[in-house]
């Protein structure tokens, strides 16, 4: 009797996913793994944040908030965070879909829905499936995760809630093919105007559901965020949705489209004069760090009226807009961000940018452990409630960080790995006959060669 191993048990080697997780090598996009880890940082934190006012309640919350000094505002702009991730991926998936397209005129649109649903699923059904066992808050609602549906739920009926954001992905996932396939059959090819047209309409969209819903046009930030209906309302229609959310995807959609055709373009025009890559820098940066700093949620913004609609229409496309010059900046190694691009591609970020996506599935369940005991500690010391809030959030965000990142090792080693590894078992029309090259003219999408692309 053969007591050689199945062949399909090598995806499971726990020494060779290791090695895989440690391995580095040079490229263009091995900065994102920065990106991808200080985003998820940001994130973790702001989470930390949110159960520790769910712990105190809203009013020792707000309080602390107040006397909290200026350096810590960047944690309650941390939703920023998401749309960062959300400019990161339309930048990949729109260079991989172009490079495909640009190379074969088509774009396999089975072989591209299975990766990304294999690519997302594995890790996150174990999730699911232990938070269905646990019976746990709307755990009947579950199902709805693994058809990257449970957006459309109202939040209060929603499982697992932070989840959102990947069925808005997966869901933009669906329609980026297909809109890539539309302007590759119109005569006028027109890429860019289509997409700055997407962009115009997110803002309308984003204005009409702020004006539709008398909650949110007479109600300020805070309202939005802490009082139920207003927050059920503004989470349900403005929040957790592709519709009022894709903005960010078109943004890095548009960088990758620049990067795979007008790279030359972009370096020509940015080189011939200093002062212009200078100002424009400049200029990206100063939004970036504004909007981080904003404090919207202060007590000198507690009333509603035009301003704070303006921002809660334009907030997250002017701010995405400008990460997404700083990081197409820093993607052709411009020289005000060349040190930028050498410190988010240091050897360290690459493993911890790899775990980002499981630890992002755990990060909360960790939170909500890992405050409860904070708290308690918190509380029995009787410190005033600023000095409680940056105590118990700093080390309540350490000790879930360092468990996040243990926990999304495992989760790394024994299920996302294997799985990205057995993708090749998987491939749908493994076999089939390429579409036809795209003619010389080439262009459909653009005019120049893809020069690079991404792992998919």
């Amino acid at each position: 009797m053969s007591l050689t191993k199945p062949s399909w048990l090598r995806y499971w080697s726990v020494k060779k996913n290791l090695s895989a997780l440690n391995e580095h090598s040079s490229g263009t996009f091995y900065l994102i793994n920065g990106l991808r880890f200080f985003g998820f940082v940001w994130i973790l934190v702001a989470h930390t944040v949110f159960v520790y006012a769910l712990y105190n309640g809203k009013s020792v919350f707000f309080q602390a908030l107040d006397d909290a000094p200026f350096y810590l505002y960047w944690i309650w702009n941390a939703d920023k965070a998401v749309d960062l991730f959300f400019v990161v991926s339309g930048f990949l998936i729109s260079v991989i879909l172009l490079k495909e397209l640009n190379k074969s005129g088509d774009i396999r649109l089975k072989r591209f829905y299975f990766r990304r649903y294999l690519r997302l699923t594995p890790v996150y059904a174990l999730i699911v499936m232990i938070f269905w066992a646990s019976k746990a808050n709307n755990y009947e609602w579950a199902w709805t995760n693994l058809l990257y549906v449970n957006n459309f739920l109202s939040p209060d009926k929603m499982a697992l809630q932070w989840t959102w954001t990947l069925a808005v992905e997966e869901q933009f996932y669906l329609l980026l093919p297909l809109i890539l396939l539309f302007i590759h059959k119109t005569p006028q090819r027109s890429f860019i105007k289509i997409m700055l047209g997407l962009l115009v309409a997110s803002l309308l969209i984003r204005g009409s559901v702020l004006y539709y819903y008398d909650e949110l046009w007479n109600a300020n930030y805070r309202a939005m965020l802490s009082e139920k209906e207003v927050s059920l309302v503004f989470y349900g229609k403005l929040y957790d949705n592709l519709a009022t959310r894709y903005g960010p995807f078109v943004l890095g959609v548009m960088a990758g489209y620049g990067y795979c055709f007008h790279q030359q373009t972009i370096c020509t025009w940015v080189a011939a004069s200093r002062h212009r890559a200078l100002l424009l820098n400049i200029i990206a940066m100063s939004i970036i760090v504004f909007f981080m700093y904003f404090p919207i949620l202060g007590e000198h913004y507690s009333e509603s009226g035009g301003g704070l609609r303006l921002y809660v229409i334009f907030h997250r496309t002017v701010f995405c807009a400008a990460f997404t010059w700083f990081m197409l900046s820093v993607f052709l190694n411009f020289d005000h961000f060349r040190w930028i691009a050498k410190f988010y591609s240091l050897r360290i970020w690459h493993p911890l940018g790899q775990l980002t996506y499981s630890m992002y599935l755990i990060h909360f369940i960790v939170i909500l452990l890992v405050m409860f005991q904070v708290n308690k500690m918190i509380k029995h010391y009787e410190l005033p409630a600023a000095e409680a809030l940056v105590i118990g959030v700093s080390s309540g965000a350490f000790i879930s960080l360092l468990l996040s990142i243990l926990l999304g090792v495992v989760c790394w080693l024994l299920i996302e790995k294997p799985f990205l590894n057995m993708r090749e078992l998987f491939e749908v029309n493994r076999g089939a006959t390429h579409a036809k090259p795209m003619d010389k003219s080439i262009g459909k999408i653009g005019n120049h060669d893809v020069k690079t692309g991404s792992n998919n």
